[in-house]
């Protein structure tokens, strides 16, 4: 099993520009109609996401690999693993 990397964040404790950008790319990922478990099994010692998004009226889980996300979903990806990278190195 590799290492684990978290990252919690509350859309109100960030910048403005930062939760926007974060907001439509879950809108653009069409988030809570994503499958919560991929159809096909992730690649052996493919990088795994368990992504939640919490709402004031829903939640949603994902988890997916680097092998079985969708497309659309591959921005946001991208961009949580960027600021878990960027506040890891803190």
């Amino acid at each position: 099993m590799g290492r684990k990397v978290s990252l919690s964040l509350n859309l109100d404790d960030l910048p403005p520009d930062q939760a926007q950008t974060l907001s439509l790319l879950v809108e653009k990922a069409d988030f809570f109609n994503i499958a919560a478990l991929p159809e096909k099994p992730a690649m052996p010692d493919a990088f795994m996401y368990t992504i939640t998004v919490i709402t004031e009226t829903r939640t949603h889980t994902v988890r997916t690999s680097e092998t079985t996300a969708p497309e659309e979903l591959r921005p946001l990806i991208t961009d949580l693993s960027a600021r878990a990278r960027t506040r890891r190195a803190r």
